[in-house]
């Protein structure tokens, strides 16, 4: 979890408040309270909150699995807004229940006219608006398709999840063969991948259902590829991620489905507070499961400076000693917090930047090398032009997928647009998943793509995307479709020849760096050299014995030589 120093009405993420989201007061720091400092908070409310008023049993929700409890307890009477209760296993439960399933509606009807209009139609129960353009205007689909819906959806009805995902299934491969609409010839793209992932979200939703949420995951990322502007495709994805246990990744998924919802056309302001207060359960979720490094997010407008960060991480020395064998700050900043954000007023949103402090250097070194250096170093063997051993591909396994890239997801959760850098985690991604096929490990190699796909497929609507930026997503999507479909070898990819030259690069300057310290060097020797000929000549024009009358001349400096002496 996380707490503030300063102001009463974020209080941090120790209160993890849920603030009405149309007030934006100024916010605070925010740090991560780790295990060692629980006990005595504790002890802490105890003492300061003896006297108000006890909570019944009956509303008290423990800590389970890492997640926060509910205690809430008001403000002082100087706070200007009232801290509502920390969100509870319970509240986040039911968030998650109305956003995920909340657009279950019976698909079956008389009319197929009306048939691709109802597919496509969100939120029965929590009213929330279609997500993307013409979706009222969608041609009649197939009166085959039609029927194996209407099958599917009957199963799911019932509550026969297993059976329905198989129904949903085969109605997907009806679609894979052309039976979307019924003048297939004037179909559009575009149209038909909203059914497709219309289809491919009911699967979700089935092995959701039926609490398995390997295949659910894998679907999720299909529905996204296929219409990444429909909101609750992320929000299922957050909740498969949340059923695996990557409460950073569901952050993200949350944090993705709250802006999508507004790019979309969303103004449903409870929708919006709902989906904000699954983010905000899932981030706490997340700072309170890290035991590696602890966080602390500072307000910041603008570029940041060395005196910025400087400070910064002498403010993170006093709050987490524990937690300074090494300690980074992002200097891109960007991060967001729930709290502080709405999409619709830019001006009002506060952004901040992160600092993280890890207990060992090695868990966090190579942060630097990825974000700080002018050329980012490479993560994987040192011998980049030959196939590295299995013994290589065994060690760039454990590195990157156990120290490197859980890392740069909790950096990546609580940023919006990620760009395609090599700091960004999508390289590295893509590089992970070079090294699981080579070590044949079909199934993660496969989720690692799908994952890395979806993430390409919704960057456009995260970020302003440069023309060159433009090309390299293209490349970068055209390769990972290409390997999932197993064309081509991997060294071929885009990816790897981005880190060759990256590589190249950074060899071309430690080369740089060296040529210099020694040109800085010769220069120095030449300067002493000069320096101790010019003391040379000195000497030798000085007088090498006293002149009479001159009782305090000074001696000839040159030593006595013992040959000299018996010849004198």
């Amino acid at each position: 979890m996380a707490n503030s120093t300063g102001s009463p009405a974020l209080q941090g993420l120790h209160q993890t408040v849920f603030l009405e989201y149309t007030e934006y007061p100024k916010p605070a720091t925010v740090r991560s309270i780790q295990p060692e400092e629980k006990g005595q908070n504790k002890r802490k409310e105890k003492r300061t909150d003896s006297g108000a008023p006890k909570r019944s049993k009956k509303n008290d929700t423990r800590r389970k699995d890492g997640m926060p409890g509910d205690c809430a307890e008001a403000n002082n009477e100087r706070s200007p807004l009232s801290t509502p209760p920390r969100i509870s296993l319970r509240d986040l439960m039911e968030a998650e229940t109305k956003l995920v399933f909340g657009d279950e509606q019976d698909i079956t009807h008389k009319s197929l006219a009306c048939t691709a209009t109802q597919l496509m139609c969100q939120a029965a129960e929590i009213g929330g608006p279609p997500s993307g353009p013409n979706l009222s205007f969608l041609p009649q689909i197939d009166k085959w398709l039609d029927v194996a819906l209407q099958d599917a959806n009957s199963y799911y009805q019932l509550k026969k999840y297993a059976t329905a995902a198989s129904r949903f299934t085969a109605a997907l491969e009806l679609c894979s063969k052309g039976a979307v609409f019924e003048k297939h010839l004037n179909a559009d793209y575009e149209d038909i991948c909203k059914v497709a992932s219309f289809i491919e979200s009911r699967i979700v939703a089935c092995y959701l259902r039926m609490k398995r949420p390997n295949p659910a995951l894998l679907h999720s990322y299909r529905s996204i590829q296929l219409n990444p502007i429909r909101f609750q495709n992320h929000l299922r994805q957050a909740m498969a991620y949340r059923l695996l246990g990557n409460p950073c990744e569901a952050a993200r998924g949350a944090m993705v489905a709250d802006y999508i919802y507004w790019l979309s056309g969303g103004n449903n302001q409870h929708i919006s507070k709902l989906i904000k207060l699954y983010w905000q359960g899932l981030l706490e979720e997340a700072l309170t499961m890290e035991e590696n490094f602890s966080v602390m997010f500072t307000p910041c407008s603008g570029k940041l400076s060395s005196n910025t960060i400087e400070k910064a991480e002498k403010a993170f020395r006093k709050l987490h000693p524990a937690f300074t064998d090494y300690i980074f700050t992002d200097p891109r900043g960007g991060h967001l917090l729930p709290q502080t954000t709405d999409w619709s007023q830019p001006s009002s949103t506060q952004s901040y930047f992160l600092t993280l402090g890890f207990r060992r250097r090695k868990n966090g070194d190579f942060l630097d090398k990825l974000l700080h250096r002018r050329c980012p170093a490479f993560t994987g063997q040192r011998s980049l032009f030959t196939s590295p051993s299995y013994r290589d591909l065994e060690k760039m396994y454990k590195m990157q997928g156990k120290k490197i890239l859980p890392v740069l997801d909790f950096i990546q959760c609580t940023k919006l647009s990620v760009g395609f850098s090599t700091g960004s985690g999508l390289i590295q991604r893509l590089q992970y998943a070079s090294v699981l096929g080579q070590l044949n490990r079909f199934r993660e190699h496969t989720h690692v793509l799908q994952y890395t796909l979806a993430e390409l497929a919704v960057a456009p609507y995260l970020q302003d995307i440069s023309p060159s930026d433009t090309e390299l997503l293209q490349a970068l999507m055209a390769d990972t479709v290409d390997t999932l479909e197993g064309k081509r070898s991997d060294q071929e990819r885009v990816w790897n020849a981005m880190l060759k030259v990256e590589a190249v690069k950074d060899m071309l300057y430690h080369l740089e760096e060296i040529y210099l310290k020694k040109k800085a060097l010769r220069a120095t020797r030449q300067q002493k050299a000069k320096e101790k000929k010019a003391l040379k000549k000195t000497s030798l024009k000085s007088p090498t014995t006293p002149h009479q009358g001159e009782p305090n001349a000074v001696a000839d400096p040159q030593p006595s030589h013992p040959i000299r002496e018996l010849m004198v």
